[in-house]
């Protein structure tokens, strides 16, 4: 018995007056992940070089990128970089069946980085750095609605019928790091950045079909309903490690991210399904069921990868050429919550059935597992002017998603495609300031996936498009405190 509305053809069975009841369980299904590493730049110089800032980073966004570099800056700064807007779109093209597109188009301004340099030791090799920065950011909202009435062209035994479809998805993750780099001799550097990184996310999904007739008095009502939700916050500690190498016109980089270590996190999760007929026939009735479940308070686990990222930059006097790649590991399957189920479940009879005794176990369970993924960017800049530089970039942004016996589609159809990256724009510098301005375009080629749902009538669409894009203005301001030759 399949309990899910999501990517299967929901049969209603009009000439017996009947809700089908699909065939097989799948356990509770984990909110669309950030499944996109690379999904996210820090800095404006380092957002529109495709984020290839390993080997060459020059600027505060170095506790981030590598932060071996540190010890080589001697300008002490104050930065500010900002997505000013940034517009994300999902397209589901007949994901609610045939004709019924599933879209989402959410607009959104939030900080990339704010970030600042210390010289805490005067003429020392030591340089220490802080930054709270914006890891991860999503908000996806999109919904569906049919209704059909007979009098109209409809099916005429079937009175009325309406079927809905609410999908709320929003996600954010804040990291906060203290970094120190110290420069080993003139051309060697090595650093490490300590980020306690937060994590929420809130996810709700509601989807329901309903048919009332009057022709035939005997069965008048039907419904068949999903409801699930997750809330849940995690906080964690992770390290980064780098090394930087400058021979001439040439940098060299590589530095090494720390699985996360969970510090605390908490999360409430319910969940119900249902298949109900009102009927003056039992026999109307006897595929009747009601699972439901709720808790509240559970230990929450969010795991994020050990990565590996390595960098060369070429920089003249006028020119920068960078190139940058970051291989993420996979992990194994773990639950980012795992309450003990205890499901109200009618029948009773369930309980007892050991068709359905795994499903009615790990009924509260999320489960999630990453594959590994290897991104890569390329940058380039040129001093066009005295105090004006433009800026291009492109990068990877391959999904880490992997399904595995205890997921299903609802994560995977958010999160398992590819996305790539481009970027342009311009950099203006003066003596104790720059300000830096830019564009961005993120985009998804369109992807042939199953109906992510369907809540109408007719014969299900055989395939759904699924696409996605992402466009953003990148604005940076750094003010210097004091500059090399002050």
């Amino acid at each position: 018995m399949n309990l899910s509305l999501k990517y299967k053809s929901f049969a209603w069975v009009y000439q017996s007056l009947l809700l089908s009841i699909l065939i097989c369980i799948n356990p509770f299904d984990s909110p669309a992940q950030d499944n996109h590493y690379w999904a996210q730049q820090y800095g404006a110089t380092g957002t529109l070089m495709g984020g290839s800032m390993t080997a060459g980073v020059s600027d505060n966004s170095a506790i981030y990128y590598n932060p071996g570099v540190l010890g080589f800056i001697d300008n002490l700064s104050l930065s500010v970089d900002a997505n000013v807007y940034k517009m994300d779109k999902i397209l589901i093209a007949d994901g609610a069946d045939k004709d019924m597109n599933l879209n989402s188009a959410q607009l959104s301004v939030y900080p990339q980085i704010i970030a600042g340099m210390l010289n805490i030791f005067k003429e020392s090799r030591f340089r220490f750095s802080y930054t709270m920065l914006t890891r991860n950011h999503g908000n996806i909202l999109m919904n569906a609605r049919y209704t059909s009435d007979p009098s109209s062209g409809g099916n005429a035994s079937v009175t009325s019928f309406i079927g809905g479809f609410d999908y709320v998805n929003q996600l954010t993750e804040q990291w906060f790091g203290i970094g120190a780099g110290y420069r080993l001799t003139e051309k060697l550097g090595a650093g490490a950045t300590v980020f306690t990184t937060y994590r929420g996310q809130s996810y709700q999904l509601s989807n329901y079909v309903q048919e009332v007739e009057e022709v035939d008095m005997h069965n008048v009502f039907r419904t068949q309903t999903i409801d699930e939700a997750i809330k849940y916050s995690n906080y964690q500690l992770i390290t980064k490690f780098g090394l930087s190498y400058t021979s001439g016109v040439l940098k060299i980089g590589t530095t090494i991210t720390t699985p996360s270590l969970r510090l605390f996190g908490s999360g409430n999760v319910q969940r119900e399904n249902s298949n109900i007929a009102v009927s003056e026939f039992p026999a109307d009735m006897e595929n009747n069921f009601i699972i439901m479940d709720r808790k509240t308070g559970e230990r929450a686990l969010y795991k994020h990868p050990l990565s590996v990222a390595a960098g060369i930059e070429y920089c003249s006097d006028l020119t920068r050429l960078s190139f940058s790649a970051e291989y993420f590991f996979k992990t194994d399957p773990w639950y980012l919550l795992k309450p003990a189920s205890v499901p109200f479940v009618y029948p009773a009879s369930y309980l007892d059935s050991s068709a359905y005794k795994s499903f009615i176990d790990n009924y509260m369970q999320v489960e999630v597992a990453t594959k590994p993924v290897l991104n890569a960017g390329i940058g380039y800049s040129r001093k066009v002017f005295e105090k004006l530089t433009i800026l291009l970039g492109a990068s990877t942004d391959f999904s880490s998603w992997k399904e595995t016996d205890e997921t299903n589609e609802l994560s995977g159809s958010f999160g398992d495609f590819d996305i790539y990256h481009l970027s342009a724009g311009a950099s203006y510098d003066l003596h104790k300031q720059s300000i830096t301005l830019g564009f961005t375009y993120v985009f998804s080629p369109s992807e042939t996936i199953p109906p992510y749902t369907v809540i109408n009538q007719g014969p299900a669409a055989d395939e759904a498009s699924l696409s996605y894009a992402s466009y953003a203005v990148i604005l940076g301001y750094t003010y210097y405190f004091s500059r090399t030759g002050d």
